[in-house]
Order: structure tokens, then C-alpha cells, then sequence
């Protein structure tokens, strides 16, 4: 059987877009990667902030102060590394991101609940798109393969919810306080975007015992 590893992230979360390469790239990096069975779980950073959002350069200032620009400036050498081009420069809202969970559970409906997650990311994080707007969000699925005018209407609903909302919930009782965390068959986890050699460690280590 393949080995499951639930990732609770969120798509606005820097750290969790770090934490999803660097885990492909630790399965790239092995000679012989185990057969792996990859979902990605919602967790929401802002669940209370306006639809709208707000200005993320202002938010993340007041919230850690000027420091926030040298954390960038790490991030982004990072994301080189394992091929993200992050652009902390660009105007840019944090946003209420449930809508797009719920995207990210429309899509692994039909096989292409990773390439939504990677399409989601990148188009907030290198492409500043508004991820708040339903269009946009539309657009995004359909660049996936995702039938737009279905998308477009499944977001104008509210199908996906509480589907989203259970996700959620087992995250909060399973005491995860902060993404990217990740859950290894249920039993193991590893929270944060650790380098690519831990990642690495832990899949070898379920390969290992499988063996």
C-alpha cells in the first residue's frame, strides 16, 4: 500500500508552498522513492478576515514588525532552491482563503487536487493574483482543467463547505496549531517546512519499514 500523507496547509501561507517542494523534492532526490499517496488538508491562518482581505505588506508589518522584510528575503532565496519564485514586492492582499479550500476539494474530486494546490499557490505568491475574487479563483481551476462555468457556479454555492469544515475541525482536535504539517500514515507528523534532508529521512525511514 502507498504510503498517505495528509498536508494541512493553506494557500496563503508561504511556509506551507516551501514545505509542499521541498517534500517533492526530497521524493525526487531518493533513488528509489516509495509509492506515495499525497491530500492536502484546509487550514485557514486569517478565517476571520473580511472576504476582501487586507493590505498584506501593512498587515504583516504591524503584526511582526520590520523584520518581516528580511524573513521574505530568506524565503524567497529558499524558494529558488526547489524552483519557487516567490514576489514579496508586488501589491498584495491577505485574504480569506475558505473559497479557495473549498476549490482544492472540488478538484480532488476529479484527480488534480495537487495541480490546483500548486496553481492556487503560485498564483497568489508569484503572480499576486486575487485569490479572493471568485473569477480569479475560476480562472485558476480552468487552468488546471477544471470546467469554468462549472467552477463558477459550484463557487456561487456552497457545496464543498462542510466538507471543508469537518477537514478543519480534525485539524484543530488533532492540536495542530500552525502549517505546513504533515501526517505520515496516520501516525507520524512533522510540522514546518523542514530542508529537504528531513523530509527525506522520514520517507526513508516508512520505506524502510515497509521493507
Amino acid at each position: 500500500m502507498p504510503l498517505k500523507i495528509e498536508i494541512y496547509s493553506d494557500v496563503v501561507c508561504p511556509w506551507c508552498f516551501l514545505g509542499k517542494h521541498r517534500l517533492e523534492k526530497a521524493l525526487q532526490s531518493m533513488k528509489a522513492p516509495p509509492d506515495v499517496e499525497v491530500h492536502y488538508r484546509p487550514y485557514e491562518l486569517n478565517p476571520a478576515m473580511p472576504d476582501k482581505g487586507v493590505d498584506r505588506k501593512k498587515y504583516l508589518e504591524s503584526k511582526y514588525g520590520p523584520g518581516i522584510r528580511g524573513a521574505h528575503e530568506r524565503l524567497a532565496a529558499w524558494g529558488k532552491e526547489v524552483g519557487i519564485t516567490y514576489d514579496f514586492e508586488k501589491d498584495q492582499k491577505i485574504i480569506n482563503s475558505f473559497n479557495a479550500h473549498r476549490l482544492v476539494w472540488l478538484a480532488g474530486k476529479s484527480g488534480l487536487e495537487k495541480e490546483m494546490v500548486e496553481a492556487l499557490f503560485k498564483a497568489y505568491f508569484s503572480d499576486a493574483r486575487d485569490l479572493s475574487d471568485k473569477k480569479t479563483l475560476a480562472e485558476t481551476a480552468a487552468g488546471v482543467g477544471l470546467d469554468r462555468a462549472k467552477v463558477e457556479k459550484f463557487l456561487a454555492g456552497e457545496e464543498g463547505a462542510e466538507e471543508v469544515r469537518e477537514m478543519e475541525e480534525k485539524a484543530y482536535n488533532l492540536g495542530i496549531a500552525g502549517v505546513p504539517h504533515f501526517v505520515f500514515n496516520g501516525e507520524a507528523e512533522l510540522s514546518g517546512a523542514h530542508p529537504v534532508e528531513t523530509f527525506a529521512a522520514v520517507l526513508n525511514q516508512f520505506k524502510s519499514q515497509k521493507s
